[in-house]
């Protein structure tokens, strides 16, 4: 077999046989450890029971997708205070319980944490990686603080909805890279503060005029600055400038409507004139009919 073959594997495995087609490889991957150590009390062992099979994804190789068969060595603990009888090697190249390899899992968290899941979803497909939004959504949470966004100082807090007049959400940016940072599920000051629990170090909250946004700042971040966002900074601008206009401006303005000369007058005249309907038309009289005269030529 090809040593460039070998060589995408780790050397705790044998790929002793593959398969490929057109948009696909698959490899046969046999665990060679000669020990392996609990992970319940951290003995060594060499005593090997048996063999478990497990089909995980792994990154791909030359645009084709790459599926695992990978036979790991099941081993005996040789502690017999330990409350494990049997166990799975661990080599890092797979976890447990993952459909994918740890590099996989890992390329795949890299990508979803830059863009929103679903165009990580299309991102990973175009290079033959298999995977729904719902479960990169479900890894990012697993995976815990080492993939989430890191939070500056200063957030933006809206409300949305996801259907207006029924439900509504929590939108919250980052006001210094202007990226999304959470999607929180209703709009009640109960729902922020939570949320707000888990960021101490905000100093500065952009947020509309909504009572429940400001009385979740004030309970959890009572240092933190509150300052209204763009629009309704705007919007009191606004009316700032119509209540200075209307006291400079009178209730009543005549507006001059006579003409410039007597030329002007008359066309004014005309022009009414022949607009003017006439007063003894009925205009609730009904036209029942009009009789023509037939023409010869």
């Amino acid at each position: 077999m090809c040593d460039i073959i070998k060589s995408f594997f780790p050397k705790a495995y044998e790929v002793s046989r593959y398969e490929e087609t057109e948009t696909e490889y698959t490899f046969e991957l046999l665990s060679v450890s000669e020990s392996a150590t609990c992970p319940s009390c951290k003995a060594a062992s060499v005593h090997v029971h048996s063999y478990q099979e497990k089909k995980p994804r792994d990154l791909p190789i030359f645009g084709k997708r790459v599926l695992l068969r990978v036979l790991q060595k099941k081993y005996y603990c040789d502690n017999e205070n330990c409350g494990v009888k049997l166990f799975i090697e661990r080599t890092g190249f797979i976890d447990h319980y993952s459909q994918f390899t740890e590099r996989c899992r890992e390329y795949m968290l890299k990508v979803a944490v830059h863009v929103n899941c679903e165009a990580a979803v299309k991102i990973l497909s175009y290079q033959g990686i298999r995977v729904s939004g719902d479960t990169l959504l479900n890894m990012l949470k697993a995976a815990g603080a080492e993939y989430q966004s890191k939070v500056s100082g200063k957030i933006g807090v809206d409300d949305w909805a996801y259907r207006k007049g029924q439900t509504y959400g929590t939108l919250i940016c980052d006001l210094e890279t202007h990226e999304v940072i959470d999607v929180l599920m209703g709009r009640d000051s109960e729902t922020l503060e939570n949320w707000l629990k888990g960021h101490p170090h905000i100093e500065i909250v952009s947020r509309d005029r909504a009572s429940s946004y400001s009385s979740a700042v004030r309970n959890v971040l009572p240092t933190a600055i509150q300052i209204a966002d763009r629009f309704h900074i705007t919007q009191n601008l606004l009316n700032a400038l119509k209540e200075t206009m209307k006291s400079f401006m009178p209730q009543v303005m005549d507006v001059p409507t006579e003409p410039e000369s007597e030329q002007d007058e008359v066309v004014v005249r005309q022009r009414v004139k022949k607009t003017e309907k006439p007063s003894n038309v009925n205009p609730h009289k009904k036209v029942v009919g009009t009789k023509y005269k037939k023409s010869t030529i």
